[in-house]
């Protein structure tokens, strides 16, 4: 399985046929101070699948850490059976997060990682800035 999207967004959902809306999406949480509380954000990612792993039931996991790698924010575990694709095509996989109330402790980097059983796909920096109040 391959991944081919990871993003974070301040909203997202599948529209009929199975495709991914995504609205305002971003990068940076901007705080005046830590811990510093994200009402509300989407993780979005689309992984492929190839013949060989059609029918097969995995597990499709969401991890947010920071940047030590010690702490946790979120741990979301997914159990899904990949779907079988037509013509030779490759079947695609929309994996979307909906986190509510996320607590950053500190300023800096974060990281979400996309990982399919014990196999990371791929990670997504996001920066939690310190601004001023203007």
């Amino acid at each position: 399985m391959e991944l081919k999207t990871i993003l974070i967004a301040d909203y997202a959902n599948i529209a009929e046929g199975g495709k991914p809306n995504v609205m305002g999406i971003f990068r940076v949480i901007n705080a005046e101070k830590c811990p510093a509380r994200q009402p509300e954000m989407y993780f979005i990612a689309s992984l492929a699948a190839g013949a060989a792993e059609f029918g097969r039931q995995v597990t499709i996991r969401v991890k947010l850490i920071d940047s030590s790698g010690k702490l946790t924010l979120v741990d979301f575990p997914q159990q899904i059976v990949v779907p079988t694709a037509r013509g030779g095509r490759k079947a695609e996989i929309n994996v979307i997060v909906r986190l509510r109330d996320i607590v950053f402790p500190d300023f800096g980097t974060y990281q979400f990682s996309i990982l399919v059983g014990d196999d990371e796909k791929g990670t997504l920096p996001i920066e939690v800035n310190q601004i001023e109040r203007q």
